[in-house]
């Protein structure tokens, strides 16, 4: 249990400083569903700087605030779930998220979207993977 109340109070903190990056960059984060594409530009933004620059400091941390933004967009629209830090076959602190009989990982969105580019769009994986499940 106190391993579940770190990862809520984790949550928490995350998402505010998501919020934080947005505000800075002004562009509005509402919580609804439609503010995952402006996750998605976001992260755009933050890709064109890593691709100019190629430091990768504080990439995990500004995907895992994203990360667990998304996760609280879902369970604003949605029901709960549950979020983990490791799972058992994508390894420590992949904060896997279960939800509706399904795990998906928001934190590795986040990550592959800043490091891989358009390729992987977290407003299409929000579509697929939640959107669609509805």
């Amino acid at each position: 249990m106190k391993n579940e109340n770190e990862l809520i109070k984790l949550q928490r903190e995350l998402t505010d400083l998501a919020l934080q990056i947005g505000d800075t960059l002004k562009i509005k984060l509402d919580f609804s569903n439609q503010s995952v594409e402006q996750v998605e530009k976001i992260l755009s933004k933050i890709h064109a700087d890593y691709k100019k620059t190629k430091d990768e400091r504080g990439l995990n941390g500004i995907a895992l605030e994203f990360g667990f933004y998304i996760i609280s967009v879902i369970e604003k629209n949605f029901e709960k779930g549950r979020v983990e830090r490791d799972h058992k076959d994508f390894g420590k602190n992949s904060f896997p998220y279960y939800w509706k009989d399904t795990t998906i990982f928001p934190y590795g969105w986040c990550l592959k979207r800043i490091r891989d580019g358009d390729g992987d769009n977290v407003w299409v994986k929000y579509k697929a993977f939640v959107l669609d499940k509805q």
